[in-house]
């Protein structure tokens, strides 16, 4: 081999050898995920979670044990949703509007409910629809007085309002269809019939 020519072979095999890797390459962070890397709206970790469930429970422990009466449940709903307007760390405010939303739930509250994911959409970022639609329809009806039942059905309907907004109209003649029980239960025949007839637009788009 003419040593010219093995002068150059070599100079080519170190630059491949210097040059990165498609794996290499992949592996750097690009400056989307640099820009993202603090998850400012992204749910708490699990791992946070795990750290400040012991000091939710601790600091709400007497609001907490008396959340088996609707009057209970409601009141530390409430406790829950005016601690969370102050709290800085992200991690225990989740918690306490999520326990503020299951306790409207179980005390069949939908404003509540609505509030506490309301607040929560404000800083977190997770299906806001959805999970409304999907507590409001854990609500038993039959456990609902008129006051109640028609605080679900106007619920219901802003879910409606803001799912046909974002052209979702699954899930808005889903809460349309939850509107309509909901009316049934307050004794608004009124009401029940636009629900209804609401619900079938959807169902024909």
């Amino acid at each position: 081999m003419q040593p010219l020519f093995r002068r150059c072979l070599i100079l080519l095999l170190l630059l491949v050898h210097d040059r990165p890797t498609p794996a290499a390459e992949t592996d750097r962070p690009k400056m989307e995920q640099l820009a993202n890397r603090d998850g400012l709206r992204s749910l708490p970790p699990a791992r946070d979670l795990v750290v400040a469930r012991p000091v939710f429970r601790q600091r709400f422990r007497e609001a907490l044990s008396h959340t088996e009466t609707t009057i209970g449940a409601t009141q530390a709903a409430e406790t829950l949703l005016t601690a969370a307007s102050t709290e800085p760390d992200r991690a225990l405010r989740w918690l306490m509007l999520d326990e503020a939303r299951r306790l409207g739930e179980a005390a069949g509250q939908a404003g509540i409910v609505s509030r506490a994911i309301t607040l929560a959409s404000a800083d977190y970022e997770f299906d806001a629809i959805d999970l409304e639609l999907r507590s409001l329809n854990h609500i038993p009806l039959r456990g609902l007085d008129a006051r109640r039942a028609a605080s679900l059905a106007s619920a219901a309907e802003d879910i409606a309002t803001r799912a046909e907004a974002d052209e979702r109209l699954d899930r808005a003649a889903m809460a349309t269809l939850l509107a309509y029980r909901a009316w049934q239960r307050a004794g608004n025949k009124q009401a029940a019939g636009s629900a209804a007839a609401r619900h079938d637009a959807f169902q024909r788009q």
